[in-house]
């Protein structure tokens, strides 16, 4: 049989009731109490749910700063990779404009090939430069002044390969076209590999880098 003279505690204790007592007078309590104990549960409950609410607005404030971190990662390797990718939006409307020549030649953004390396930027006449207009892709390269270059190699001797890239939505089909520039490092092309004198450089690249209907062909 349990002890009426054991001591114990009120169920209620952890929504704020302090009595403890034997069983004989908890009995008495629990029928006396009932008002307060419904009063203290509903408080308690109140409190639950401001808290599970403030928790929510934290792990709501925890999911945007991951993906605002995450944003700025992906935007970090982008930026800073030895890869780069240079999307042109609106081609037929830009190729257009090169063709009448309102706009022969589009820039990209530049970009570190490193986090302290250097600060290279693409151009591209998609009608052709020179001797290659109309009959060819024009791709080049131009190394820019950078915040690194004191601590970099000049001249400029590392190979820059082009690819163009197929979007076809059949992986298998996927036919890249590539072209590499190894740089002839010697004192006549100083200009275009050369440490940076003035904001960039002259630049180099590939004047005959893809037929004009391959470009069409792509996706």
């Amino acid at each position: 049989a349990e002890c009426l003279k054991q001591e114990i505690s009120c169920p209620f204790n952890d929504c704020g009731c302090e009595y403890r007592g034997d069983r004989t007078a908890f009995i008495q309590h629990m029928k006396e109490s009932l008002g307060i104990h419904l009063n203290l549960a509903g408080k308690t409950i109140s409190i639950q749910k401001q808290l599970i609410k403030l928790y929510e607005e934290r792990s709501n404030e925890q999911k945007i700063c991951i993906d605002l971190l995450s944003r700025k990662v992906n935007a970090l390797e982008k930026t800073y990779g030895a890869q780069y990718i240079w999307r042109i939006d609106n081609y037929h409307e830009k190729f257009q404009e090169a063709v009448t020549n309102k706009k022969s030649t589009l820039y990209s953004p530049t970009f570190l090939t490193s986090r302290h390396g250097y600060y290279l930027g693409l151009s591209i006449c998609l009608f052709g430069d020179g001797k290659a207009k109309g009959k060819y892709v024009s791709l080049f390269i131009c190394i820019h002044h950078g915040d690194y270059d004191a601590l970099l190699p000049w001249p400029f001797s590392h190979r820059v390969t082009f690819t163009l890239l197929d979007q076809n939505e059949d992986v298998n089909n996927r036919r890249h076209l590539s072209s590499s520039v190894k740089p002839n490092v010697c004192k006549e092309n100083n200009p275009f590999l050369g440490r940076p004198i003035a904001e960039r450089n002259a630049s180099f690249g590939c004047p005959r880098f893809a037929d004009l209907d391959v470009m069409t062909k792509f996706n």
